[in-house]
């Protein structure tokens, strides 16, 4: 079976939302919700393919320094095995757009659950839904 190295990054905004992410049609598992993020590259960190899919998704930029590291993720697909790491953000310059034309969403975590997330995405809504607080301290910006 082969492995997936993925990362994501859950962006949070001033109203302690969280973005998601359709995936386009023609994709793997396309209309599931997903946090964004990707593929890691050879020899790329997981922090740096995580920034470089965010810009390659949605135009934005978010620094390899202001990302959290929140937790590492294993699922088994029937096609491959995933190990993703997961990052959160409030930071990022730009404004966000699909650039695969997918649809965003910016929702309250409680809500999470009404979507259609990817399989390998519940164990992030756990732990998200098992915080009272947003996963780090808030910056002053």
């Amino acid at each position: 079976m082969n492995i997936l190295f993925c990362s994501c990054i859950i962006l949070t905004n001033k109203f302690d939302e969280v973005l998601i992410c359709q995936r386009p049609l023609g994709k793997f598992m396309e209309g599931f919700w997903e946090f964004p993020g990707g593929k890691v590259k050879n020899g790329e960190k997981f922090n740096s393919a995580a920034a470089r899919e965010i810009k390659e998704e949605l135009d934005v930029s978010v620094k390899t320094e202001k990302l959290y590291f929140l937790m590492n993720i294993f699922y088994e697909y029937p096609e491959h095995f995933l190990s993703m790491q997961v990052y959160v953000a409030d930071l990022w310059q730009g404004k966000i757009k699909g650039m695969d034309k997918q649809k965003f969403k910016w929702i309250k975590k409680e809500e999470l659950k009404d979507f259609n997330m990817l399989p390998a995405s519940k164990s992030i809504i756990k732990k998200i839904l098992s915080r009272k607080n947003l996963f780090f301290p808030r910056t002053n910006n």
